[in-house]
């Protein structure tokens, strides 16, 4: 059969293997499957350690050899056993599961190459090919490498297979008893960097009590194997947990941790804890650049300010902004005076001011004439001479070529606005809040446009920026939410994690009925502190909302309780997952109790909760319950049952594969209940 080459991002593997004759595996301790080391520092440290030649594997998805050799030689016995004489990696380019670890921090196996993750075995093929490839890529690929770096084999474009396998039981080394067993002790457990012994530390935290993980947390400050997927667990436990992982972190970390000093940083309040991670962040960064780059994002001067007039008292507006005939107000006071005393640089600041003003609330309406309103904003602006109010006239050339969409134009009248100082002025509020939110909007452009330059740029200047504004109008009670989100963006970018989501609650209480501010809190919730400490800041953001508000603020809570019953099943937590849909389905209902107008919406969200925990109720015995939920959630809103939750379910498809289950155990009366709503 003939091979094409194939010149795409490549796999590899390398295994533990005995040669001729090949001892007996010891039971229980290896895998019925080539054992894949998890990067190639470990698959290296291993073959210094136990003297076997690296195997290094190449894969890709949809060319014949190489589904032959993924799906059919990798699971062949007499193979494994061959491959326990190598230590090895595999390289493939493909993605074969959505994510590398679940919620709770546990690793998500590649169901092509069981013992790796998908990031696993795409990120080690650039190291394999600067080292071993000879400047080709090629799949199916088996190459041999001996301790001392010969490459003993290299095959591929071969026109059987059986060349390769061949190549790989004539190569095989003899591994001694002691490599192919696990250690028991935890000692030995945090020294040793094969994938069995990895395995084997994770397995007992999982299954360990709280006494159990504390000792193997303790012991994994002092490894010397870079124990980060037990860590990765960790952070994610409970808080005793996280403290503990997070101070072996800032013992052992390397810049192959750094994603998980990220999230450790994200998850913690204490002082003491940021303090320790950010030193080692700092020890890092001397030779590592991206661990470099991080720190610096951190370490801004906390006591920076604005300059004046931007943090001074600020003015009373001379209008209301949500009000056209008061903004027209001012104008129609400001014509007459400058026709008379075309030098009256306040009367034009007033002017500019209110032009931008009239121009922002026809945006907001879809009016017409922004754009010639913003333009007259920025002539005008210019105009002006007076020395004092630079910072205002600057402000609003800023903010007015922002919205022209002149980025340049408006990041240069920033600096212009922030290096300016007014004395004692007091600035219009409403146009300090503006300028601000203009400030946020353009650091995040010009800290995009750096990283497109340059991707190891250093965004302090811009991150300072957007915090500082934040902060100011945070405390001024004048949030701008479009502009705000821009900000918090660029904090997130910039892996600021545990800060933007502060602002993101800032910003909620601000905004309590915003669709958009919500996803994103939600969001950083979810994906920094877990599903289930997102319904309880939920729920407290519910229990402290007016009554006025409580409808809205029950749709948002019964909204992230479904989010996280979703999540849950995702993880197989299925306790859990019964409670959040619980949890929204009361909440919907009361939801579409107290607020005729948002019923609909609630009604639908509440048809897929239904769903989601028929789901669960089923799986647990509780027929039942699972039938009464379907029929509940047609009779609340028949039109759902065709829309798809967030894990691409139907409550149809339920429903239809419920009634199936039941059929299928005897309970016909209840399968015929469900008929009427069967695809």
């Amino acid at each position: 059969m003939a091979m094409n080459a194939l010149p795409l991002l490549t796999t590899v593997l390398s295994c533990l293997a005995p040669q001729d004759p090949a001892p007996a595996a010891p039971a229980g301790n290896q895998p019925q499957h080539v054992e894949w080391q998890r990067s190639l520092a470990d698959a290296l440290a291993v073959q210094k350690a136990t003297g076997l030649p690296l195997l290094i594997a190449v894969n890709m998805d949809g060319e014949v050899f190489n589904e032959r050799f993924a799906n059919t030689t990798y699971k062949d016995p007499e193979f494994i056993t061959s491959t326990r004489g190598y230590v090895c990696v595999v390289a493939s380019p493909d993605r074969h599961t959505e994510r590398d670890y679940d919620a709770l921090g546990n690793r998500v196996e590649c169901p092509r190459f069981p013992g790796c993750t998908c990031s696993e075995h795409i990120n080690i093929e650039p190291e394999l090919f600067a080292r071993y490839f000879n400047g080709n890529r090629n799949a199916p690929r088996h190459v041999g490498v001996s301790p001392d770096g010969k490459i003993l084999f290299d095959r591929f474009l071969d026109t059987s297979m059986q060349t390769a396998i061949d190549a790989i039981a004539k190569h095989r080394g003899r591994p001694k008893d002691k490599d192919l067993a696990v250690p028991t002790s935890v000692e030995q457990l945090f020294h040793r960097r094969d994938a069995a012994s990895r395995r084997a530390l994770e397995q007992r935290y999982r299954a360990g009590d709280p006494s159990t993980r504390t000792a193997l947390l303790s012991a994994a400050a002092k490894a010397d194997n870079e124990p980060f997927d037990l860590l990765r667990m960790a952070l994610r436990d409970t808080p005793q947990a996280f403290e503990l992982a997070a101070a072996a972190l800032a013992n052992v970390a390397t810049k192959d941790a750094l994603i998980d000093l990220e999230d450790a940083l994200a998850r913690t309040d204490d002082a003491a804890t940021t303090k320790s991670l950010l030193a080692r962040l700092l020890q890092l960064g001397k030779t590592d650049k991206a661990a470099a780059r991080l720190y610096s994002h951190f370490a801004w001067n906390d006591a920076a300010r604005l300059p004046p007039p931007w943090r001074s008292q600020w003015a009373a507006p001379a209008f209301d902004a949500t009000d056209r005939a008061s903004i027209e107000a001012v104008l129609d006071r400001a014509e007459p005076v400058l026709r008379q005393k075309p030098d009256d640089d306040a009367t034009r600041l007033a002017e500019a001011t209110s032009q931008a003003a009239l121009a922002s609330l026809l945006a907001r309406e879809g009016g017409k004439g922004v754009e010639l309103w913003f333009e007259d904003a920025q002539r005008n602006a210019a105009k002006i001479a007076t020395d004092a109010l630079q910072a205002e006239a600057k402000a609003v050339v800023a903010l007015a070529a922002w919205q022209r969409g002149d980025a340049d134009g408006s990041q240069k009248a920033v600096a212009l606005a922030l290096s300016t100082v007014n004395g004692d002025r007091q600035p219009d509020a409403w146009l300090a809040a503006r300028f601000l939110g203009t400030v946020m909007q353009t650091a995040a452009a010009a800290a995009y446009g750096k990283v497109n330059a340059d991707a190891e740029a250093n965004l302090h200047p811009e991150i300072e920026r957007v915090e500082l504004a934040l902060r100011l109008l945070t405390e001024r009670k004048a949030l701008d939410e479009t502009a705000c989100l821009a900000g918090i963006g660029l904090l997130e970018y910039a892996q600021l994690r545990q800060r933007a989501r502060q602002h993101l609650r800032a910003l909620v209480a601000a905004f309590p009925a915003s669709p958009a501010v919500h996803e994103r809190w939600r969001n950083r919730l979810l994906i920094d502190l877990g599903a289930e400490v997102m319904r309880e800041h939920y729920a407290a953001f519910v229990a402290s909302a007016p009554a006025s508000d409580k409808a809205s603020a029950e749709w948002f809570g019964g909204y992230a309780a479904l989010v996280a019953g979703e999540q849950h099943t995702r993880d197989a937590r299925r306790d859990v997952a019964l409670s959040a849909y619980t949890e929204a389905i009361e909440r919907f209902a009361r939801c579409a109790a107290g607020n005729a107008d948002f019923a609909d919406s609630a009604n639908h969200f509440a048809v897929l909760s239904l769903a989601g925990r028929a789901t669960l109720r089923q799986a647990n015995g509780d027929s039942e319950g699972a039938v009464a939920d379907l029929l509940k959630a047609a009779e609340l809103r028949p039109a759902s049952l065709d829309e798809s939750d967030g894990l691409q379910r139907k409550p149809r498809a339920i429903a239809g594969r419920i009634a199936r289950e039941l059929t299928q155990q005897g309970k016909l009366e209840l399968a015929e209940q469900l008929k009427p709503i069967m695809p």
